[in-house]
């Protein structure tokens, strides 16, 4: 066999086990959105049990969930005339801009949880804190593939209701938050999460119209 032959076989090897990959990490996020939504305290649960690490969690789940909504957001502008292809070098540094603030903010949401848990009685847990802005915010990010046709926008709106029902249900068993403090440790989480909306918004919005 040539070096030729050689070297696409691999490549061709190698497209497969990547997109071998894709598959099985998408079946995962898609399985994980359904727990959550259809049993969040056996999900959570399952969540605290698994062995990983918060560069695990940023790179390997909320790196590919949070290029979502502005991909998806893109997509519709194009399609729908919303922007047409003179925008298409502004809107997609906004889009770029908008996934690496988005992957900021999830670990920014994560170190408010774990800095503020101590006021509500919870113990301090860095690894907790992540796994809990990161995966109480899949559903919503999961909806947002709903922005490619704009009537839907109105779906992603409800899942973020349905994040703050998940914090809710994931702080005694993350963070170890009594019941009776779950409610205004809630509160405080919700407000964090609007902030870093807002921001990441902003920010996005800024590198548009650079």
């Amino acid at each position: 066999m040539s070096a030729e032959q050689e070297g696409k076989r691999f490549s061709i090897e190698n497209a497969r086990a990547r997109a071998k990959e894709a598959f099985h990490k998408s079946e995962f996020i898609l399985s994980r959105a359904w727990g959550l939504v259809s049993n969040p305290k056996a999900e959570w649960e399952q969540i605290r049990a698994e062995e990983t690490t918060i560069p695990n969690i940023l790179i390997g789940y909320v790196a590919p969930l949070a290029a979502i909504p502005p991909l998806a957001s893109l997509i519709g502008s194009l399609l729908w005339g919303r922007a047409g292809l003179a925008d298409l070098g502004g809107n997609f540094i906004g889009a770029v801009v908008a996934w690496l603030v988005g992957v900021a903010m999830v670990y920014l949401l994560g170190i408010v949880i774990n800095a503020t848990a101590e006021n509500f009685d919870s113990v301090r847990d860095d690894l907790g804190a992540q796994k809990l802005a990161a995966y109480s915010l899949t559903p919503f990010f999961v909806s947002t593939l709903l922005l490619i046709w704009p009537p839907l926008i109105w779906i992603p709106v409800l899942a973020l209701g349905w994040m703050v029902f998940l914090i809710y249900r994931g702080l005694p068993i993350l963070m170890r938050t009594p019941e009776d403090r779950a409610l205004a440790f809630t509160g405080t989480v919700t407000i964090a999460a609007i902030v870093t909306f807002v921001i990441q918004m902003s920010v996005a919005g800024c590198a548009t119209v650079i």
